[in-house]
């Protein structure tokens, strides 16, 4: 495994064979270090995977006016790269664009980097998985499952404008299962945590994610108004947010999202720089330093992401490029060519909290996730999902959980329509997604339930 300054040192020495040697005078040289950590619980019984390893070399050039992307494995990338020019690869075709100016100052961001993490020390991993199974002793009708992830990226950037960027990334993944025996039925629930730093225990997690299957276990009445409002929770918005107005933002056209009409209630920000949310770094895959980036203020839209491909015609680059390979667990790779991507993205909260919300109003229905949310359609925004995990609320209490209902719905509609955003926020990850969002409560009447 490549210690920190090896990374920029071998940064730096490919960078200059491709300078001396072959003669390219515009390339940018992009080095990964990956390592993961698993561990996790089965049946009550605590285990440790081995750890993982993933390094290499990514390198971007111009050859006769002609942008090429190459990849190599980082132990042999210095000989690699000295049949680069004969590579059998096609141009990329895009405009000519120039490599950023990488900033020598990065700007620190605290808390980001665990040093625990970056130890990758075996005891760690085992005091949570242990910690997992002890609390489980306790609940002899619940049964846990779960996985621990414990990430460390190294990554160097430098380009032809004679500078590199360096940094440590860490993240602790864990996802749980908890399987709970009632009332003469099985009862399943999930929680999944995204997090810069390793939790002293899953203690917590595993509470709320005892409380979740229970609630489920105790089955309400079908749906026979179907009129009743909808309050999406934080993770059912992001879900489908995610494949309604997330593309909206990666569109290479800025006039698919400006032509669309929203609610001065709405308010979307991408911040790569707030300490504790997970895609926070000090800098994107190009080097480009992260920002704060309001992307619709009050239902006005005002900057796209950006990278240095894409610019929009902005002067300013908001620190969007990253390299991913969607539908990973871990999703960024040196093997993927820089795109534009969100960081954190943070849809604004509102004024009235959940509890005073539901207590103010009649009978309607809280979703916490849901289904076939990837079939949502962004250009029209129509989506049709299902909720598997949904709740009957009656007087402000939760009745019961409810079987399996489909709704369908327009996003832009909806958002367009004096949405009601709640005060309550949190950070999810939506499943198959590189980024995260902080996301409220959210209520609506502008959907159709099908029971």
């Amino acid at each position: 495994m490549y210690q920190d300054e090896e990374i920029k040192d071998l940064a730096t020495k490919v960078l200059q064979k491709l300078e001396q040697k072959i003669n390219l005078t515009e390339a940018e040289v992009y080095i990964q270090s990956l390592s993961h950590m698993l561990g996790g619980n089965e049946y009550r019984t605590p285990k440790v995977y081995q750890s993982i390893n993933r390094e290499g070399c990514a390198i971007r050039f111009y050859k006769n006016d002609n942008l090429y992307f190459a990849c190599f494995p980082l132990r042999t990338v210095l000989s690699d790269i000295e049949k680069i020019t004969s590579i059998t690869t096609f141009p990329i075709v895009c405009k000519k664009f120039e490599f950023p100016e990488i900033k020598l100052s990065q700007t620190e961001i605290s808390k980001i980097y665990d040093k625990r993490i970056a130890s990758m020390n075996e005891e760690e991993i085992y005091a949570l998985s242990y910690s997992m199974s002890n609390t489980d002793e306790n609940m002899k009708d619940i049964i846990l499952d779960g996985t621990i992830r414990l990430s460390l990226e190294r990554k160097a950037i430098a380009n032809t404008t004679q500078s590199i960027a360096f940094e440590k990334s860490t993240w602790c993944d864990i996802d749980l299962r908890a399987l709970y025996r009632g009332y003469n039925m099985i009862s399943s629930a999930e929680k999944h945590l995204t997090s810069r730093q390793i939790p002293s225990s899953v203690t917590s997690i595993v509470e709320d994610l005892v409380d979740d299957t229970v609630r489920r276990s105790t089955i309400s009445k079908n749906i026979s108004d179907l009129e009743l409002p909808v309050i999406f929770s934080p993770m059912a918005l992001s879900q489908i947010f995610s494949f309604t107005i997330v593309p909206k933002l990666l569109s290479k056209s800025e006039e698919s999202i400006k032509n669309l009409d929203f609610s001065e209630n709405f308010n979307l920000v991408d911040d790569g720089t707030v300490p504790g949310l997970p895609n926070s770094t000090a800098f994107d895959d190009e080097g480009v330093s992260q920002s704060r980036t309001n992307i619709i203020n009050n239902g006005i839209f005002m900057t796209s992401l950006n990278n240095s491909q894409y610019t929009f015609g902005s002067n300013e680059r908001t620190g969007n490029s990253f390299r991913i390979k969607m539908f990973e667990v871990f999703p960024r790779t040196y093997q993927a060519y820089p795109d534009v991507f969100p960081s954190n993205l943070i849809v604004g909260e509102g004024d009235i909290p959940l509890d005073e919300f539901l207590s103010d109003s009649k009978d309607c229905i809280l979703i916490k996730s849901t289904q076939g949310y990837m079939t949502a359609d962004f250009h029209s925004g129509t989506f049709k999902i299902s909720a598997n995990d949904a709740y009957r609320v009656e007087k402000g209490e939760i009745a019961g959980a409810l079987p399996t209902f489909d709704v369908i719905g327009n996003m832009y509609q909806i958002l367009k329509d004096d949405p009601i955003f709640l005060k309550e926020r949190k950070v999810v990850r939506p499943e198959n997604t590189p980024y995260s969002i902080l996301a409220p409560f959210f209520a609506t009447e502008k959907t159709t339930i099908f029971p």
